[in-house]
C-alpha cells in the first residue's frame, strides 16, 4: 500500500504527523504545567498538617535528603504523615525559620531512570526480533522470487 503513495503525499503525510506531533507536545506540557495540584491541599490527612511545618509554601528551602521510598512502618505508623500520600518523602529544611520537616514528593529519580532503561531494553529486544522476522521473511520471498525464475530459465521462456 505504501509504495502506491506518491513520493508528495507521503512527505505531506510526514509533515501532518509531526505537526500533529508537535502540536499535541505543546498542549500536554502547558496542560500538565497548569493543573499541578499541591498534594498537600488535596490529601485530606495531609491538609491537617500545621501551616507552621508547610513552610515551604511561603520560604525557600534547600533540600537535605532527596525523594526517596517510605517504609512499610512509617507509612502505617503515618511516622511522618507525609508518607501517607504518595510512600515519597524528602527531608527539607526551610531557610528563613531553619524549620526542618519532611515533605511528600512525586517520584524517586532513580526509580524513574530504571523504569527508563527497562523500557529501553524491551524496545530493543522487541525491534531485534521484528527485525529477525522482516529478515527471514524477505529470504523467504527472495527464495521463492529465485525458483521461480530457475522453473522459467528450465522451461525457456
Amino acid at each position: 500500500m505504501i509504495e502506491r503513495c506518491s513520493k508528495r503525499r507521503m512527505i505531506l503525510a510526514i509533515a501532518l504527523l509531526g505537526l500533529a506531533s508537535a502540536i499535541i507536545i505543546i498542549l500536554e506540557s502547558s496542560h500538565l504545567r497548569a493543573h499541578e495540584v499541591d498534594i498537600h491541599e488535596s490529601h485530606p490527612i495531609l491538609k491537617e498538617i500545621p501551616l507552621a511545618e508547610k513552610c515551604w509554601t511561603r520560604e525557600e528551602v534547600s533540600i537535605l535528603e532527596p525523594c526517596h521510598h517510605c517504609t512499610k512502618e512509617e507509612i502505617l505508623n503515618h511516622k511522618p504523615v507525609v508518607c501517607v500520600a504518595k510512600g515519597f518523602k524528602e527531608k527539607i529544611k526551610c531557610e528563613t525559620s531553619g524549620n526542618v520537616t519532611y515533605r511528600a514528593c512525586h517520584q524517586v529519580a532513580w526509580v524513574e531512570e530504571r523504569r527508563f532503561w527497562i523500557f529501553e531494553a524491551v524496545m530493543f529486544v522487541s525491534g531485534c526480533i521484528s527485525a529477525s522476522f522482516v529478515f527471514l521473511r524477505q529470504k523467504q520471498l527472495d527464495h521463492i522470487v529465485y525458483k521461480r525464475i530457475q522453473k522459467q530459465i528450465a522451461t525457456g521462456v
